[in-house]
């Protein structure tokens, strides 16, 4: 990630099936993993921690998750830091 680059969280299978959905290019064995896991997890909460699961794997392979940061990083005296200086 660079500065300015807009950042989108998702929270849930559907956020990740819309995602998904607007994706550019919808083909390949992880895309439709990911796009089916997501699919089936909207119709059983059951299944979500799977959709998860899938929806990382893709995110990962098409290089848009962003690391993690660990959260006593992200502040400084007890308050948010700015995020760019």
């Amino acid at each position: 990630m660079r500065p300015g680059e807009p950042v989108t969280e998702i929270y849930s299978a559907e956020e990740a099936l819309e995602l998904l959905m607007a994706w550019p290019t919808q083909e390949g064995r992880i895309f439709n993993r990911a796009l089916e896991a997501c699919l089936a997890a909207s119709a059983d909460p059951g299944l979500a921690e799977d959709a998860r699961r899938q929806f990382v794997a893709f995110a990962n392979a098409s290089s848009i998750m962003a690391r993690d940061v660990p959260l006593d990083s992200l502040y400084e005296n007890g308050e948010l830091k700015p995020l760019y200086r």
